[in-house]
C-alpha cells in the first residue's frame, strides 16, 4: 500500500496547481455573480452546482497525467504496466473523492443553499439520486471512470496515428449522427443508456464496460510508447 501512497502523493503534487485553480474560478464565479445580483434581479438565474464544477479536476487529471507523471516515472526506471496500474489507481480515488463529496453537497444543495440560489446538479439531472445516495455514488464513480478512461486513452495515443483517428471520429461522431435522421434515435438511445438509464445495475454496468475498453485501448497505446 505504501507504493500506492506514493503514487497518490506524487500526482497530487504534480497537480497541485490545477486544483488550485479551478477551486479559485469557481470561488471568483460565485463572487462575481453575488457582485451583479446586488445590482439586479437574478433570482431566476440558474447555474451549475459547485460541486459538480470540481469534476473539472476529474478532466484535468486525466489529461495531464497521461503527458507529464508518464515521463517522469518511467524516466525514474518505473515500467511502463508499473506507470499504467498506478495511473488508474490514481484516477479510482479521485473519482470516489468526487462523486462522494458530489453526492453529499447535493444533500446541502437540496435541503439549504436552494433556499437562496437556483442550481442544477448532475446527480438530479441524470435522475441518479433517484437510486438513493448510494446507487448515486456509484453511477458517479462509474461514470467519472469512464470519461477519465477515455480522455488518458486519447491522450496516451497523441504519438500514434491510431490515436488521432480515434479523436477525429469521437468528434465527429456526435454532430453527424445528430445530424442524419437514420442515426439520431441510435445515438439518443446510447446516451439514455449511458446517463439516463432506469436501471442502476444497467447504468453502472454499461459505464464500467466502456470503461474497461478504454482501459484496454489506453494500455496498448501505453506498452507502445517510446517518449
Amino acid at each position: 500500500m505504501g507504493a500506492w501512497a506514493v503514487h497518490l502523493k506524487a500526482t497530487y503534487l504534480q497537480m497541485r496547481i490545477y486544483i488550485l485553480c479551478v477551486i479559485l474560478l469557481i470561488l471568483l464565479g460565485r463572487l462575481a455573480e453575488f457582485i451583479v445580483s446586488l445590482f439586479i434581479d437574478s433570482s431566476q438565474n440558474t447555474s451549475l452546482s459547485d460541486g459538480n464544477m470540481l469534476i473539472l479536476i476529474l478532466l484535468l487529471i486525466a489529461i495531464v497525467l497521461p503527458l507529464s507523471y508518464y515521463k517522469r516515472i518511467v524516466y525514474l526506471g518505473a515500467s511502463r504496466e508499473q506507470y499504467f496500474k498506478a495511473l488508474h489507481f490514481v484516477f479510482a480515488v479521485w473519482a470516489a473523492a468526487i462523486a462522494l463529496f458530489n453526492s453529499f453537497w447535493f444533500e446541502l444543495e437540496a435541503g439549504v443553499l436552494r433556499n437562496y440560489t437556483n442550481t442544477v446538479d448532475l446527480v438530479e439531472a441524470f435522475h441518479w439520486i433517484d437510486f438513493g445516495f448510494a446507487g448515486s455514488f456509484l453511477h458517479q464513480i462509474a461514470f467519472y471512470l469512464m470519461v477519465m478512461a477515455l480522455l488518458s486513452m486519447l491522450i496516451s495515443g497523441y504519438y500514434h496515428p491510431v490515436g488521432w483517428l480515434l479523436w477525429v471520429l469521437l468528434i465527429a461522431a456526435i454532430p453527424i449522427g445528430m445530424a442524419i435522421p437514420s442515426l439520431r434515435d441510435h445515438v439518443g438511445v446510447f446516451f439514455k443508456a449511458l446517463l439516463f438509464n432506469g436501471s442502476l445495475l444497467t447504468g453502472v454496468g454499461f459505464n464500467l464496460l466502456l470503461y474497461f475498453v478504454f482501459v484496454a485501448g489506453g494500455w496498448l497505446f501505453t506498452r507502445g510508447r517510446t517518449h
